[in-house]
């Protein structure tokens, strides 16, 4: 269990890889996929296994989409830093914020659906409510609430930061 923290956490801390395969018999790395800036947003993980994860660096402003066994599915580029943790809405859609002042609404095979502009940076996590409105803060002191087809969480073994709408930070933590 420390093994796994410690190298999630070197990942995280780190950046320039994402490390999230492990062996739950071994502690042994399992895979980890190289991104080309640091990581600082936590994975989201969707129903078929799908993990999230946006990066920074100035030239490399991505939200990735890793497949379970660590190759890459598709990666989609912001106009900037993408260090807001992305969440998984109950349609698919995945939600998350950039440096370039947008909320970002990608469909699950990376392609855009919207984007919203705030009035200044997106650093924080997208919240999803059961009514279908996305709340997101910005560096502008607003908080945003946005109308979407996604009316909930995903039913997805993590989708979103701290897991579920209690923020339990465990799995079968509730919805």
């Amino acid at each position: 269990m420390i093994y796994r923290k410690a190298v999630l956490a070197a990942a995280v801390v780190l950046g320039l890889m994402l490390t999230i395969g492990y062996s739950e018999t071994s502690g042994e790395l399992k895979w980890c996929y190289k991104t080309g800036g640091p990581i600082y947003s936590s994975p989201a993980i969707d129903s078929d296994g799908t993990i999230y994860v946006g990066s920074v660096w100035g030239w490399n402003n991505y939200l990735y989409a890793v497949n379970p066994d660590g190759s890459l599915k598709w990666r989609y580029k912001t106009g900037d830093c993408v260090r807001s943790s992305p969440a998984i809405g109950s349609d698919g859609t995945v939600y998350v914020g950039s440096w370039d002042d947008y909320l970002y609404a990608l469909n699950p095979d990376g392609s855009l659906k919207w984007k919203y502009q705030t009035g200044d940076w997106v650093l924080s996590s997208p919240a999803l409510g059961s009514d279908g409105t996305v709340y997101v803060g910005s560096n502008d002191n607003y908080l945003y609430a946005i109308t979407s087809d996604s009316y909930g969480l995903a039913d997805s073994p993590w989708p979103k930061f701290h897991h579920d709408n209690k923020n339990t930070g465990r799995v079968g933590g509730g919805n």
